[in-house]
Parts: structure tokens; C-alpha cells; sequence
């Protein structure tokens, strides 16, 4: 059971992409007029890459899947002050994939239970 309504929204989260559901972790997740600045280097775009709205969300996450693979073995660190509507959620996260070991930093503002702004930041991980 999630410790936190935080903590039960990133579960979700990282539920429905590691499944593949892209459309629906973005439209469940995201507000319509999100904004996504990131760092990732892995879809042959100079980073940083700011993504807006919906649809250019569903396109980065689906490139970005493409390009990670899958996730497992997540080893993370977590915080936040969310309280399912208003808040912020950080978390580090380091996991295999088939780029290999990746490490990933994001910060997330909520607004009315949905990310408003993500940023993403992200480094291979030397073994």
C-alpha cells in the first residue's frame, strides 16, 4: 500500500509506462497544457528537449520507451508534498534497461491531481 497520496500517484505512474500504456499514463497523469523539459540523450535530439501538451508528451514517451526498452530493478529515492491535487513530487531513480543501468532525477508540479510541469534529468549509469 502506498505510504503517501504522492507516492500512490508515482506507483500509478510508473505502472502504466512500464506496462506500455503511454495515451493513458499521459492523459491520466498529465494536465492538457503540460510541459516537459528534459535532459534525456537518447532519441538522437540535442537535450535539453521541452515538450508541450498532450500529443507531444505521447510522442516523447513513446519515442522514449523506444529507446529505453523496459524498466526494472527500480532502486529509488522519494519525496514529496503532494496531497492528491495541489504539491510537488522529486524522486531519483536508478533501473536496467536496455540502454543498460540508468540513473533519472525528475521534479514534478501538480496541479488539480495532474503534472503540470515535469522536469527530467537523466545519466547513464557507470557500472
Amino acid at each position: 500500500m502506498a505510504s503517501s497520496p504522492g507516492q500512490a500517484f508515482f506507483d500509478g505512474h510508473v505502472a502504466l509506462i512500464s506496462e506500455g500504456k503511454i495515451d493513458e499514463m499521459v492523459d491520466h497523469d498529465y494536465a492538457e497544457d503540460a510541459v516537459l523539459i528534459t535532459f534525456f540523450d537518447g532519441l538522437n535530439i540535442p537535450p535539453p528537449i521541452t515538450v508541450k501538451g498532450r500529443a507531444a508528451l505521447k510522442d516523447f514517451f513513446s519515442r522514449y520507451m523506444q529507446a529505453v526498452g523496459y524498466i526494472s530493478n527500480i532502486q529509488m529515492m522519494f519525496a514529496g508534498d503532494f496531497d492528491g491535487k495541489e504539491g510537488g513530487i522529486c524522486f531519483q531513480a536508478t533501473f536496467d534497461s536496455k540502454l543498460g543501468p540508468l540513473t533519472v532525477a525528475d521534479s514534478w508540479h501538480m496541479r488539480n491531481g495532474q503534472i503540470a510541469v515535469h522536469h527530467g534529468f537523466f545519466l547513464p549509469t557507470k557500472k
